[in-house]
């Protein structure tokens, strides 16, 4: 339970509303409002020669399109250019642009959504070497050790002696 003392450095309610109307870009209507509108937006980004080398620099060092795309809508965003909603819209949009340009400059590219569980760096490979490093550190085999089987079967043998019958609402019906 929370003391008095953390009660009163928490937020008042209605904190978040008391800056300003519109004095955010968020907070005011965004300048483009439809998916036409925000890609006609995004093409001079494409299109200018400085901004479209950088851009394949870093598709050529390995950036996912989708992690880059991200990261123009969430700056357009955040500046008030488009809605969320718009900008996830125009996501599929700018992915495929990209890929065209990679494409056309003959690069490498990785989309960022062919992800599949062999491949090394996954969540499971990682908890498979973790579980093997600490294994070895503690120095112990990869089969049980004879003790631990043996002690198991015992285990759940006086468990069953020992445990009341269950009862309440969900417990199976006894013979009457």
């Amino acid at each position: 339970m929370a003391t008095p003392e953390n009660f009163l450095d928490a937020p008042v309610a209605g904190m978040s509303l008391t800056a300003e109307p519109k004095s955010r870009p968020w907070r005011r209507p965004s300048q483009v409002s439809t998916v036409d509108e925000a890609v006609a937006l995004y093409a001079p980004i494409f299109s200018d020669k400085t901004t479209s080398r950088m851009l394949l620099g870093q598709i050529q060092t390995g950036i996912p399109l989708t992690s880059i795309a991200d990261l123009l809508i969430t700056g357009n965003t955040m500046e008030g250019k488009h809605t969320l909603d718009v900008g996830l819209l125009v996501a599929p949009v700018l992915v495929e642009t990209m890929i065209t340009m990679a494409e056309m400059a003959e690069i490498d590219y990785v989309i960022g959504n062919e992800r599949t569980d062999d491949e090394p760096g996954t969540k499971q490979d990682i908890i498979n070497q973790v579980m093997k490093s600490l294994k070895e550190e503690e120095g112990m085999a990869e089969e049980p050790m004879p003790e631990e089987q043996e002690v198991a079967p015992q285990e759940e043998e006086g468990m069953d002696e020992a445990s009341p019958p269950p009862r309440g609402l969900m417990a199976p019906r006894s013979a009457m």
